[in-house]
């Protein structure tokens, strides 16, 4: 699987950041250096864009829930967009989708 790559941009005073490749342990580290770094340098409003997401596991869901604790207490928001079956699936199993949202697409996240 690809390793994962990280793009960062800001999108009508959100952050989005995209996610490709495979979201495992092994990279749990960097991605959270990653979403800190976005949160700092664009806001604390943030876009997961997964649509290019292959896989992730645990370690994975444990940054993104711990990315949404501290943009919300920060005053900011998570959403989590376009993801595919696998991982919309993961979020379903572990409960994520009833507290951050998730929406079909990138677009849907970003419309007001």
């Amino acid at each position: 699987m690809p390793p994962l790559e990280v793009t960062t941009r800001s999108d009508g005073g959100r952050t989005v950041v995209r996610l490709r490749g495979e979201l495992d342990i092994a990279c749990t580290e960097d991605l959270r250096r990653d979403l800190n770094e976005a949160r700092r340098e664009h806001g604390e409003h943030l876009v997961l864009d997964l649509a290019g997401l292959e896989f992730m596991d645990s370690g994975g869901l444990s940054v993104i829930v711990a990315c949404y604790k501290a943009a919300t207490a920060a005053g900011g928001s998570l959403t989590l967009a376009g993801p595919r079956p696998i991982v919309r699936r993961t979020l379903e199993i572990t409960g994520l989708h009833r507290r951050i949202p998730v929406v079909d697409t990138l677009q849907e996240a970003l419309t007001p």
